[in-house]
């Protein structure tokens, strides 16, 4: 999805940055060495190969139903480009965080960033995640949730994607944590954790008072809350609970 995948590129680089905290704050060339050419290797080298593909197999999907297919190659490149852009963006924003205020501020922007990406689609479900045509969008034949579980687009964009992307972003994420401590580790983790309820109770409190108040559309029921946290719960946990695996000092010993 073109619409938020600026917040995955984000946050998977600068998650990759929080768990290399140590050895970053070392280096004087941000550019220039094995933390930044690990990450281009992830998202130019796996991440953007695999999302020109799947952008051209469900173009419509991808792009929110603005268009029906690719015709030609121009939307790829610059779909292409952007994601490099973000990512090298992505990269030193999240250096400057982690040099200037710490691995908190760069853990909070990593959190808050995958929380918008997962939770709206569960709240968006009828358009970030609808299994029907191009034709039946724009018809208003309206498609359950769960129905986008059973199409090919969910086959290749989650399935086909997390084989694909997942062993890289894991490897960074899980080597270059590793060497802490149980204790720093655990804290670490415990630190991602905190952001991921912490989001949850904003953002699904603010959505139950708007909802409430009657300022959303009749559309926006309370029944959005339930793939809302399945998304929100279920993918954050994808993302966190393997940095269990990172090794420590003791393990190491």
């Amino acid at each position: 999805m073109l619409l938020l995948e600026p917040f995955w590129v984000y946050s998977s680089v600068a998650l990759c940055v929080a768990c290399g905290r140590k050895e970053l704050l070392k280096v004087e060339d941000i550019w220039g060495n094995r933390f930044f050419s690990g990450i281009m290797v992830m998202i130019a080298g796996v991440f953007v190969p695999v999302e020109n593909w799947i952008l051209h197999r469900h173009a419509a999907w991808e792009t929110t139903f603005i268009v029906r297919n690719v015709s030609d190659s121009t939307l790829i490149a610059l779909a292409s480009l952007l994601h490099i852009l973000i990512a090298l963006t992505g990269y030193w924003l999240s250096m400057h965080l982690l040099r200037k205020y710490g691995e908190d501020a760069v853990i909070k922007s990593t959190m808050w960033a995958f929380s918008v990406f997962f939770t709206s689609q569960g709240l968006f479900y009828d358009s970030l995640m609808y299994s029907g045509t191009y034709d039946e969008y724009h018809a208003g034949v309206e498609k359950t949730f769960v129905s986008f579980f059973y199409t090919d687009r969910f086959f290749d964009a989650y399935i086909i994607f997390f084989l694909l992307y997942g062993p890289v972003f894991y490897y960074l994420a899980i080597s270059w944590n590793s060497g802490y401590s149980t204790e720093e580790r655990n804290t670490f983790i415990w630190k991602l954790v905190n952001e991921v309820v912490l989001h949850a109770a904003a953002i699904f409190g603010a959505y139950f008072f708007v909802c409430g108040a009657g300022v959303l559309p009749t559309k926006f029921g309370l029944y959005r809350l339930l793939p809302m946290l399945l998304m929100h719960f279920v993918s954050h946990g994808l993302v966190v609970l393997p940095l269990l695996l990172s090794s420590t000092k003791e393990r190491e010993d």
